[in-house]
């Protein structure tokens, strides 16, 4: 993930890597740019205690390209990644 956040500018892999910390610990409102260029405002976490114990990730061994960022949508119920170049902001 380091290289990756290298790769882009500072200001965007410090906010990266704020949101990263943030999700670890609470439900976090933000918005990223899809693949289509429409643009998503999330709200998600990976903390298992607001997504629920049923919701953790089940260690399928699955391993995820570096440049995206996982996460639970509070929203839809259910996972979701996208690049991390292409986050915007985050509450």
């Amino acid at each position: 993930m380091e290289q990756v956040i290298e790769q882009i500018d500072n200001q965007k892999a410090e906010l990266v890597k704020a949101l990263k910390r943030e999700l670890h610990k609470r439900a976090v409102k933000f918005k990223y740019t899809k693949k289509d260029g429409s643009e998503r405002d999330a709200y998600g976490t990976l903390n298992v205690d607001i997504m629920g114990k049923e919701n953790e990730p089940s260690g399928t061994g699955r391993e995820f390209p570096d440049n995206q960022i996982r996460y639970y949508d509070l929203n839809s119920n259910g996972w979701r990644s996208f690049l991390v170049e292409n986050l915007i902001s985050y509450e």
